[in-house]
């Protein structure tokens, strides 16, 4: 694949500013001429990536660093190379044969190029103006590759996109987080010579403590409970001499504590009538994230937050901004303020937590959102001893009757459930709702099991519940515990034309698997390691089941990949040369092809991709290198991503039993023996519905097939098929629901 950059330089600080060409420069290269009456021909920087779909950040930058100078002609070192989405044809973005990838390098307004360098190197670059390029490209002022005009209208549209949303071009020009750590945080053992050359970065500075003193030090932190770091000390900022609130070890370092005495002063210093409404105005003037807390002002928490305030500050009397958002009911609040990092064990002054303060309250909703948190500990007591039931119970109300209900619901379900993984490894999360845990809240545990941001993870990955005949993807708000009581009883039953009298076990179990309502444009979005994990195993589990109908040169690839994945040169050839082994590598169906020696051909195919692979970078033979190819050739198959459903194929007076595959692009019918593909239809190539009479079928009528000629013509005849299965409501409803994902792409395609 093609990489083609677009390093662009600000002229002036374009933040907050209405979109114009003359505000950028960009690099161009010339290819120079012999002959001085031939224009000049600008090009921008291209070069082949070594992988394709590999987030390329490392890759095109190194590129850009060896093309302007590398080091010691003062090479220009980008901080990011974002993929600009390029236009392409309908249904091009499945297609593996993609030409070009644009990137958007975005540089500061300081980096120029050495004029010494411009004059030796034969590729000659330089910035220019965009809006000079732009005009060049529609005058013709100037020679241009083709694509050249596309390219730069392309980005133009992705500029203006960036001015038009508030914030957004003060993220692409920033300076990258880990450029900025390095002169924001000062460890005792880091060595200053790393970043030699950085702005405001003394060249010359000693580490202050050697190897062994820090060693000592992290070791003697390591061994306490709790460490209080001054940010003031060492800073030369001056003390503020007004304490908000301070605590001394009067033990330390040799009088032994008396214990019994420090709990009876402790308990007579304490005001334990607190009420949050006798709060001062002086006091909620210097605690404004507890004032906006107070509100439910999520917006303002969200903006001071930004800002570098901490979110879980106490007042004077420990109270926290989530013990604040619980006092007053705002859920909202409370929510993210869990999102951020507040913990929902923090204790005041009472030692009561958000749990203690919103059951004592009555607020349903707030202890709901509580007990949705993996760490909510439901037996935290206060100094009085009591838990948050306690002060609940003390209330006659309707609204504390909910909030006693919700708490003994939530203590006296199972703790954990299980989820299963497509790795074939389980998880075990904890029910925080008891009964009443949702979807979401599962989702949620895993993507931190996994360490995966929300966005873009918790709408790829979603639960499934799955047993031996059905498979179906769970709503966010669905509690699981629900469907897996009531799945023997009542959904099998419903779903599934099940013969109990054979033996077949429907026992339910939880998986965490791909949100089948997302596009596979969403999808490429997963560039976590764990995500592109989960996704290759989820993948080869579909291909060696043969739910991916494909042709021998499709298998071929694929086979020769997993095969890198586990052998060098000399044991491929012994597993190969293992019959069973094959079963591993090639669909069990294609196995059964005569007239195909599979182990040869793999071999072959096998020693191609080993010759490839050894001209490249150990980072490039990687797994996870690996677990991408094989995905990026699996997203090249029409049936990927297809969520299955079981059903048989009617046409006139032949029936067949058959998989029904619905995906972003359309349906797809596969034989249920031969795992042939049977039918394959576009959203735009068909109409579908459910017969008024019949729940249990799909109509599906092909509106655009193949012209034929007859003697009287040229002729479209309709032609309609007839799936009949009880999930046919099931099916109707994620059509219409990718159906319309698929237009918009298409409107948008289209459009560009």
């Amino acid at each position: 694949m093609e990489a083609i950059l677009c390093v662009v330089r600000p002229k002036q600080n374009v933040t907050g500013h209405e979109y114009k060409a003359k505000m950028y420069d960009i690099l161009l290269l010339d290819h120079k001429t012999v002959d001085k009456q031939e224009k000049p021909t600008k090009y921008l920087p291209t070069f082949p990536l070594s992988i394709s779909q590999v987030e390329p950040r490392d890759e095109v930058l190194a590129y850009l660093y060896t093309l302007s100078g590398y080091g010691d002609h003062g090479g220009i070192k980008g901080e990011r190379a974002l993929l600009i989405p390029w236009d392409r044809n309908e249904h091009g973005y499945r297609e593996s044969l993609a030409r070009f990838s644009l990137f958007f390098v975005p540089v500061s307004h300081r980096d120029k190029l050495n004029r010494s360098l411009v004059e030796k190197s034969p590729a000659s670059p330089g910035f220019f103006s965009l809006d000079s390029l732009i005009d060049s490209l529609n005058n013709g002022s100037m020679n241009f590759p083709p694509p050249t005009w596309s390219f730069v209208m392309h980005l133009e549209n992705w500029l203006k996109q960036k001015h038009s949303r508030p914030g957004a071009l003060g993220i692409v020009f920033h300076t990258r987080a880990d450029y900025r750590i390095c002169m924001s945080v000062r460890n005792p053992a880091f060595l200053p010579s790393i970043v030699q050359g950085q702005d405001n970065v003394p060249k010359s500075d000693p580490p202050r403590l050697t190897a062994n003193e820090t060693l000592t030090k992290l070791l003697s932190i390591e061994k306490c409970d709790k460490v209080v770091i001054n940010p003031l000390f060492g800073s030369g900022i001056s003390m503020k001499h007004k304490v908000n609130w301070s605590v001394q070890n009067p033990y330390w370092p040799h009088i032994p504590p008396d214990y019994e005495l420090t709990l009876s002063s402790r308990k007579s210093s304490i005001n334990s009538s607190m009420d949050p409404d006798n709060y001062s105005l002086e006091e909620r003037d210097q605690y404004p994230l507890h004032s906006l807390a107070r509100e439910g002002n999520v917006r303002g928490l969200q903006d001071y937050i930004s800002q570098g305030y901490h979110h879980s500050k106490r007042d004077s009397f420990q109270w926290c901004p989530v013990h604040w958002a619980a006092s007053f009911g705002h859920k909202e609040a409370v929510a993210y303020l869990l999102d951020v990092g507040a913990s929902p064990n923090s204790v005041n002054a009472d030692e009561r937590t958000p749990l203690h303060i919103a059951a004592s309250r009555g607020y349903p909703d707030v202890v709901d959102c509580l007990l949705s948190h993996t760490d909510t500990d439901l037996n935290a007591v206060d100094r009085e001893g009591k838990t948050a039931l306690d002060l609940a119970e003390e209330i006659n109300g309707w609204q504390h009757a909910q909030v006693v209900q919700k708490i003994k619901t939530a203590a006296r379900y199972p703790s954990q459930i299980q989820v299963q993984v497509m790795d074939n490894t389980k998880k075990k999360l904890n029910l925080v709702a008891g009964a009443n845990t949702t979807v979401q809240q599962l989702n949620h545990q895993m993507l931190r099991e996994y360490s995966m941001p929300e966005t873009p993870y918790a709408d790829i990955f979603t639960i499934w519940i799955c047993s031996e005949s059905l498979q179906l993807q769970l709503k966010p708000e669905h509690r699981p515990l629900e469907h897996m009581h009531m799945w023997n009883k009542r959904i099998v039953g419903m779903l599934v034309d099940v013969d109990h009298k054979k033996g077949l076990k429907e026992d339910p179990h939880l998986e965490w698997r791909r949100n089948a309502k997302i596009s596979l444009l969403e999808e490429r979005e997963a560039i976590h390691p764990e995500a592109i994990k989960l996704l290759f195993h989820e993948a080869y589990q579909n291909y060696i089941k043969g739910f991916y109908p494909c042709k021998e040169q499709d298998v071929l690839i694929l086979a020769s990949i997993l095969l890198y994945m586990d052998h060098d040169q000399p044991g491929a050839k012994t597993f190969l040369s293992n019959s069973k082994n094959l079963s591993r590598l090639v669909p069990s169906p294609m196995l059964k092809m005569k007239g195909i020696n599979w182990s040869s051909k793999i071999l072959h195919k096998f020693k191609e991709l080993s010759s490839m692979m050894s001209e490249r970078s150990e980072r490039f033979r990687s797994p996870q290198t690996l677990q991408i190819q094989f995905l990026n050739n699996c997203r090249n198959l029409t049936v990927y991503g297809s969520a299955f459903f079981t059903g048989s194929l009617q046409e006139g007076k032949i029936t067949q039993n058959c998989y029904i595959g619905v995906n972003d692009v359309g349906i797809h019918v596969i034989n249920t023996q031969s795992r042939e593909m049977v039918y394959s239809y576009k959203y735009s190539e068909i109409t579908w519905g459910l017969p008024p009479a019949e729940l249990s079928v799909l109509d599906v009528t092909v509106i655009k097939p193949e012209t034929r000629v007859t003697n009287r013509g040229s002729t479209s005849p309709r032609k309609a098929i007839s799936l009949r299965t009880k999930q046919a409501g099931l099916i109707n409803h994620l059509m219409q629901k990718l159906a319309q994902m698929h237009t918009i792409m298409s409107s948008r395609t289209s459009h560009r």
